[in-house]
């Protein structure tokens, strides 16, 4: 699987990182205080102009990866919502649920007053229809893997579903609160999954009323909507009338519109070496911390090289995050100190074993037989072999661990693979090294990105690693467990294990920038989700 953010390519002068920790400081709902008085009923009306970079290939978020953060969580609503400051699932289209002791059966009550953006009305065959319709060739990696292990739906009542797994699956809950898993109209659900790429009926505040590939996205505000989740404080429709979203590529176009304020009032996944020119343009700068990975590397322990788990370690301290986060993200993102994020609620603080030490990585590189360095600065073994890894992307972030590597004697080959074939080649280990990403605030992202007995075994950890074995069974029972300070320690130990065996490599954790016409007041992001429901614009 592609990662789901950009990569970043860039290079910032030092007087530009000087910059960053002022221009990079704006809260993310913030507003000024004459903006805070401003009454809530003369914030409504308005067209938001948003910039996006590319077209998002779709509006469906359980097809296509790139619009669940924008569009597609203002056109469909989730059962549940996962509130950022308590970390706790909250109601939102279902009004109260339960959940058995064994993590295995989940019901739900509805509300009864949600229509769709077609008028039909939320029902339990409804939420019945979109988990089936998740489980099919077409759905995207991260919807699928929500839906997968359920045995039986039962709809007792109109408002009333039960989902049954055939085995335990704590994250359930928080899975469903995703803009991916958002619940869209019976007709929509059952749609061709290439017709719903086109087009959708959701419950969302705003309904989609246009969608041109490569050109815009034009969503419209639904006058009856009136469910937004309580952490909002938001009753009624959104303010907004319209929102559209505008493709255009060029950097410098983007940024000068959106810093001449008419064209565009927001634009998103700001590169950040434009931040001070933003900045110093009156633009309010915010960012959000990826609640549950960012820039992770699993190792592939099959490759010839990579069986050695002291050859992984010496990638693993040999890795300096300070310097790739200055490179890679201009600063702004954050480097790894585990293989959850810090905003992540069972995050795990491993940075200990991550401290960058490369007299450590020689020593375990010679203590694995790589004692010999060629003329090219490339270790060889007492075969010949120079000790040379092939990984699958080639941009700046990548730059930087080759030369890194490249002072420890390791060769890094950046040999990106066609796009139609990258997923195939991660999935099959024909790279030595090779990327992840996830969003889900939960710590089930580790197990369905390296469990065994259930998820992707992206490290590919062999039947008769007995480590990798502890590894898989920790991954797969903090899934059955529903009591948190039991599931923190199975946690905990599973990440332990990650990082000091070097299954995987954690480098940086994300942050996605924004940057805003100050006429523009309460985006607000969860996680990386973009909400609007509050969002209004001041008047010229």
């Amino acid at each position: 699987m592609s990662s789901s953010r950009p990569w970043r390519r860039l290079t910032v002068a030092g007087t530009a990182l000087a910059l960053l920790s002022t221009a990079a400081c704006a809260g993310s709902g913030g507003q000024s205080e004459p903006a805070a008085q401003v009454a809530k009923k003369d914030r409504y009306g308005g067209t938001l102009n948003i910039g996006l970079s590319a077209d998002p290939g779709g509006v469906d978020s359980a097809v296509v990866n790139q619009v669940w953060r924008t569009a597609a969580r203002a056109l469909a609503d989730s059962l549940v919502f996962y509130n950022p400051r308590t970390k706790q699932v909250e109601p939102w289209l279902a009004t109260s649920w339960t959940v058995s002791d064994d993590a295995r059966v989940y019901s739900f009550e509805l509300r009864d007053d949600v229509t769709f953006h077609d008028g039909t009305r939320l029902t339990a065959q409804v939420v019945k229809a979109n988990l089936e319709s998740l489980d099919r060739p077409g759905i995207h990696s991260s919807a699928k893997t929500v839906v997968q292990g359920i045995s039986t739906i039962e709809t007792p009542s109109e408002h009333r579903i039960t989902v049954r797994f055939a085995e335990p699956n704590a994250a359930f809950l928080t899975s469903l609160s995703r803009a991916y898993v958002g619940i869209v109209s019976e007709k929509t659900a059952r749609l061709p999954v290439a017709e719903r790429q086109k087009w959708l009926d959701g419950s969302g505040p705003y309904y989609l009323e246009e969608y041109v590939p490569n050109q815009r996205i034009v969503l419209k505000k639904r006058k009856d909507y009136d469910w937004a989740p309580a952490y909002f404080d938001h009753e009624g429709p959104a303010y907004l009338d319209k929102v559209v979203y505008k493709i255009i590529p060029e950097d410098s176009v983007r940024n000068g519109a959106v810093i001449g304020g008419d064209e565009l009032q927001f634009v998103y996944w700001v590169n950040a070496k434009y931040l001070p020119q933003l900045k110093a343009a009156g633009l309010t700068i915010s960012r959000t911390l990826n609640p549950a990975t960012g820039t992770e590397l699993p190792l592939n322990t099959s490759s010839r090289f990579l069986k050695d788990v002291r050859v992984r370690q010496a990638l693993q301290v040999g890795t300096d995050r300070d310097e790739f986060v200055k490179i890679d993200s201009g600063g702004v993102d954050q480097p790894a100190t585990g293989p959850l994020s810090k905003d992540n609620p069972y995050y795990s603080d491993q940075s200990a074993l991550l401290a960058y030490d490369p007299r450590k990585a020689t020593s375990l590189l010679e203590q694995a037989g790589w004692t010999k360095v060629g003329s090219d600065g490339i270790r060889v073994d007492a075969k010949g072999r120079r000790l040379s890894l092939r990984a699958p992307e080639d941009d700046a972030g990548w730059q930087v661990l080759q030369d890194q590597w490249k002072k420890l004697g390791v060769e890094l080959v950046l040999d990106p693979p066609l796009a139609a074939e990258a997923n195939e080649k991660l999935l099959s280990g024909a790279y030595d090294i090779a990327y992840w990403y996830a969003s889900t605030p939960d710590p089930d992202v580790l197990r369905a990105n390296y469990g065994k007995a259930t998820g992707s075994n992206r490290s590919f950890i062999a039947d008769d690693d007995a480590t990798g074995g502890e590894l898989d069974r920790l991954l797969q029972e903090q899934n059955q467990t529903i009591d948190k300070e039991k599931r923190q320690q199975l946690v905990d130990r599973a990440s332990r294990i990650l990082v000091e065996k070097a299954y995987e490599i954690p480098v940086s954790n994300d942050v996605d920038i924004w940057a805003s016409s100050p006429r523009l007041h309460d985006i607000q992001p969860v996680g990386l989700d973009q909400y609007l429901i509050n969002a209004w614009l001041a008047k010229k």
